[in-house]
């Protein structure tokens, strides 16, 4: 949406970055070679815009070492999020180191499987325990991590509607804005959710875990049938 009028990339040195994320967090960098690396990461990109979920990990870093920088969290409702993270697990091959990252991120040794988690078990990926609470500390993790004047969180499906809020926070002329590509990255979907779980059980674990942030960004949802999974 902002690639035309601005330096603006998607995902950029995504693995170089993680593998970086991962070696602070067990100690091979400090703090100093931690920070070292974002600066001269952001002189190289030269970037305005720099979109990726990858930034999540870094994102109280980016706030001390650029004071003037904003940040915008996207935040897609937990079921519509569930599928479509395990379709990816699902459809794509996932290489080995990515793997490595996706397991420390996911933590899947804190959250066994349950009996009711068969059909998750099976496609060979994580939880639904494992999944939700993920959600849950990222839907409030930005909010905890940055100061209120430099954030702005926008729902997924309310992107394309939320040029002029998005202008706005950015202080930029709204036609600067291409709304036409707020939604490129559609994923295939090959298992429906509730194929791989029972309603009453993903109601349960969702509500168990992230009710107050799911009442929060998305309140006229209070189950799977009030989304388009549910329709299905």
């Amino acid at each position: 949406m902002l690639e035309t009028e601005f330096r603006a990339a998607h995902e950029p040195d995504r693995p170089e970055l993680l593998d970086a994320v991962v070696d602070f967090d067990q100690g091979h960098l400090t703090v100093r070679e931690f920070d070292g690396y974002l600066l001269e990461r952001d002189r190289r990109l030269q970037l305005e815009i720099d979109s990726s979920w990858a930034n999540y990990f870094v994102m109280d870093r980016l706030s001390t070492l650029f004071p003037e920088a904003r940040f915008i969290q996207l935040i897609r409702d937990c079921y519509t999020w569930l599928e479509s993270i395990i379709n990816h697990l699902i459809v794509r091959t996932i290489p080995e180191d990515v793997q490595s990252i996706l397991d420390w991120w996911f933590e899947p040794s804190k959250y066994p499987y349950t009996e009711s988690d068969h059909g998750l078990q099976e496609a060979g990926v994580y939880s639904l325990d494992c999944f939700v609470t993920r959600w849950s500390i990222h839907a409030e993790g930005p909010a905890k991590a940055i100061s209120p004047d430099r954030l702005i969180t926008i729902r997924t499906p309310d992107i394309r509607s939320s040029a002029r809020r998005l202008a706005d926070f950015l202080n930029v002329p709204i036609d600067q804005i291409d709304t036409t590509k707020s939604h490129r990255n559609v994923g295939e979907k090959v298992r429906p959710l509730l194929s791989l779980v029972e309603k009453d059980y993903l109601d349960d674990t969702v509500a168990r875990i992230c009710k107050d942030s799911m009442n929060k960004y998305f309140p006229e949802i209070q189950g799977v049938s009030d989304t388009s999974l549910g329709s299905r």
